[in-house]
């Protein structure tokens, strides 16, 4: 396990989902200062929320490999590096120096090039932030696929081993009923890693929150520890990277 912080931005927190093309500017600035303020190496991934989303979408295109519209590939890994620049620029006014590496750069397809992705820790332990993001990805011939940013953690957690992975949303965690917004506090991994992720602990795991989960008990097969926190609360983030986590759930790694 290395001292590097892994943290993931949702869409939803970087975006008005219900807007096109519409970054929640207040939100990323916030986050840029809380993770300015951090005294450990960071790399972080965002998705692609009312951007990205908003065109594979449009466009019809999945994560599972096909010949899609070329001109809709352009469109959405283009919306996805206009996202990127506003995410970094806020970073860059923060102090940070964030430095923009699309997925292309350390995996082929959906796997790692190991010496790649061992290059961004480098980087990060050098006070450079690497920051990347879901984008659509060249597989081979005419087939392209949506490589999701909750898949990019999953693919950096697996070569990296960081010793914090945090997954930032627009809720304060898994919640046990979502009416009464209780949170569940801790999620283990059964025996043979497996889990109904619907209904995960008794809790309401629905949509883009599911395929969080997903990925965090993914990662957490690998022994690590993963929190999901409330981006729209930057302090959460540095609680969870400094080990002060006050609201949120841990995912705990398989030991």
């Amino acid at each position: 396990m290395q001292n590097l912080a892994l943290i993931k931005l949702g869409g939803s927190v970087i975006t008005f989902k219900d807007q096109v093309l519409k970054a929640n500017t207040e939100a990323i600035d916030g986050i840029s200062k809380a993770l300015a303020g951090l005294d450990v190496p960071i790399i972080v991934v965002h998705g692609g929320g009312s951007f990205g989303h908003y065109w594979s979408v449009k466009y019809d295109m999945h994560t599972k490999p096909d010949a899609y519209d070329p001109h809709g590939v352009s469109v959405v890994h283009e919306s996805m590096i206009t996202l990127n620049q506003i995410i970094v620029n806020s970073m860059i006014k923060s102090g940070m120096n964030p430095y923009s590496i699309a997925p292309p750069a350390f995996t082929t397809g959906h796997k790692a090039i190991p010496s790649k992705v061992k290059q961004l820790y480098v980087m990060a332990k050098s006070k450079v932030t690497p920051v990347t993001f879901g984008d659509v990805v060249h597989v081979e011939g005419s087939k392209y696929s949506i490589l999701s940013g909750d898949a990019l953690m999953s693919i950096l957690a697996r070569v990296l081993r960081p010793s914090k992975v945090v997954f930032a949303t627009n809720v304060d965690g898994i919640y046990k009923d979502m009416e009464t917004k209780e949170l569940v506090g801790e999620l283990k991994l059964s025996k043979a890693g497996l889990v109904e992720f619907s209904k995960v602990a008794g809790a309401d795991v629905t949509g883009g929150m599911q395929r969080k989960v997903k990925e965090a008990f993914k990662i957490a097969s690998l022994g690590l520890d993963v929190m999901l926190v409330n981006g729209l609360k930057p302090d959460r983030i540095s609680q969870a990277v400094t080990g002060k986590l006050e609201m949120g759930t841990i995912v705990k790694g398989r030991r």
